[in-house]
C-alpha cells in the first residue's frame, strides 16, 4: 500500500462533488460510480476484488456495525467503497447497531469490531466505560479536521442530526401549516394521525418547548419531568404510532400513515427527496444532536492499523459531504459544506441557519439521567 492512498481518494471524491455540486442525489451517485470505474487506480483494485489469491483478496476487514437500510446504504457510497477501491482494505458490516452487543465483547475482553460511528449518548458511553482505544495521530491528519470533531480527543467527529417536525404537505400546503412543537400539540388546528419517537429523549424536550420552555439549553436542562409528563398526558391519546427504527418512520410517510411526525431529519429528506414522500421538515425548534456522534476504534479491535486508516478518511470533508449529499445528515467537518449547494446546505443540521433555531440537547446531562427517565418514560407509556 501507498502512504498517500487516503490522499488519493479523498482528491478523486474532492473532484466528483466539485464537478457535480447542486446535481440530484440520483445523477451524482452515477458520476461518483462512473469515475470510480473510469479511473486506472481504482478500476485496476476493483478488478482484484474478484479474483481469488490476490492481495486485496487476502486483506483482513476492518468491522464496524450500524444501523442498516438506507444508513447502510449512505455509509458504503460516502465512506466505505471509495476507502475500499484505493486501499484494497474491505469493510465488514455488521448491522443492526447494537451498543449492549459491543459493550459485551468489550466486558469479555473479546472485541470483534474494529470502529463504531457511535450513535447519542453512545459516544459518552463509550468513554465512560472505557471501551475507546487510543487514535494515532501520526496516520490520522489532524490539520483537516474541524475543532468540533476533537471534543472527545480519541475519537473523530462524524454526522449531525436533528430530530425535526414533519408534516404532511396536502394537508397544510400553504403557510399555516404546523411549524413548532405547540403546533404538534395542537390537535384542533392541526387534526390528523401523529407519531413520535419511543424514546425518552427527545420527546421530553419537545413537550416542553409545547408548554412555552424556549429552545435554549439553559433553560431545559435540568429537565422538569414533571411538567414533561403532564404535557405528553395532552398528546398520548393521539399518537398512533411510536416508531423505533428508522425505516419505520419512513414507511410511515412514505405510506401517509400519519399526518405529523417527530423523525430523523435525513430519514425525512431521503423519503422526501428521493422516495416521493409529499412531506416537508419544520427546522423550528429541531432537536438537535450538534458534535455528539463520533467515530471510535474500540478498545482490543481485531485490525487496529487498517482501522487507524479508514479514520484518517471519514472524518475529511469530502466523503462528509458525499454522505450529507447521500442521506442528509448533516457534517461535523464544516469545511465539507464548500461541497454541497446552498439548496441543499439549508437542509442539513448544522446549517448555521438551522443550528440557531434549534435546541442543542444536552447528553452530558441525559448520559447522568436516562436510566430512571427510560424507566419513567416505559411505565407512563403502558399506563
Amino acid at each position: 500500500m501507498k502512504d498517500n492512498e487516503v490522499e488519493d481518494s479523498v482528491a478523486i471524491l474532492r473532484e466528483v462533488l466539485e464537478e457535480t455540486k447542486g446535481m440530484g442525489r440520483r445523477e451524482f451517485l452515477s458520476r461518483l460510480g462512473a469515475v470510480a470505474a473510469s479511473t486506472p487506480l481504482l478500476a485496476g483494485v476493483a478488478a482484484l476484488a474478484g479474483a481469488p489469491g490476490t492481495a486485496r483478496a487476502a486483506s483482513d476487514p476492518v468491522t464496524t456495525i450500524g444501523w442498516g437500510g438506507a444508513w447502510k446504504e449512505a455509509f458504503e457510497k460516502s465512506y466505505f467503497e471509495p476507502f475500499t477501491e484505493n486501499t484494497g482494505i474491505p469493510i465488514q458490516y455488521i448491522s443492526p447497531y447494537s451498543f449492549p452487543k459491543l459493550q459485551a465483547m468489550h466486558d469479555a475482553d473479546d472485541m470483534q469490531v474494529d470502529v463504531v460511528e457511535a450513535g447519542g449518548l453512545d459516544s459518552l458511553r463509550i468513554q465512560k466505560l472505557g471501551m475507546d482505544a487510543p487514535l494515532d495521530w501520526g496516520v490520522i491528519d489532524k490539520s483537516v479536521l474541524s475543532p468540533g470533531q476533537l471534543k472527545y480527543g480519541n475519537a473523530i467527529g462524524a454526522i449531525t442530526l436533528s430530530e425535526v417536525l414533519v408534516y404532511n404537505k396536502d394537508k397544510w400546503p400553504g403557510e399555516d401549516h404546523p411549524k413548532t412543537w405547540a403546533d404538534f400539540w395542537d390537535v384542533e388546528k392541526f387534526p390528523g394521525p401523529r407519531s413520535m419517537h419511543r424514546r425518552v429523549y427527545p420527546v421530553v424536550e419537545a413537550a416542553l418547548m409545547a408548554d412555552g420552555v424556549p429552545a435554549d439549553r439553559e433553560a431545559m436542562y435540568p429537565i422538569d419531568f414533571d411538567r414533561a409528563f403532564r404535557k405528553l398526558d395532552e398528546i398520548k391519546p393521539y399518537i398512533d404510532v411510536w416508531w423505533t427504527s428508522g425505516s419505520q418512520q419512513q414507511q410511515l410517510i412514505q405510506d401517509e400513515e400519519v399526518d405529523l411526525i417527530c423523525m430523523w431529519n435525513g430519514r425525512a429528506s431521503d423519503s422526501i427527496i428521493n422516495r416521493g414522500a409529499n412531506f416537508r421538515i419544520s427546522w423550528e425548534q429541531a432537536l438537535y444532536n450538534g458534535d455528539v456522534e463520533a467515530w471510535f476504534l474500540l478498545k482490543g479491535a481485531p485490525n487496529p492499523d487498517a482501522a487507524m486508516k479508514l479514520l484518517d478518511f471519514v472524518g475529511r470533508p469530502e466523503p462528509q459531504a458525499v454522505f450529507a449529499r447521500t442521506l442528509f445528515y448533516g457534517p461535523t467537518n464544516m469545511a465539507a459544506y464548500e461541497f454541497i449547494d446552498d439548496e441543499l446546505a439549508r437542509e442539513l443540521p448544522s446549517h448555521p441557519d438551522n443550528a440557531e433555531k434549534s435546541l442543542l440537547m444536552n447528553y452530558d446531562w441525559w448520559s447522568e439521567n436516562l436510566d430512571d427517565a427510560t424507566k419513567r418514560f416505559e411505565a407512563w407509556l403502558q399506563s
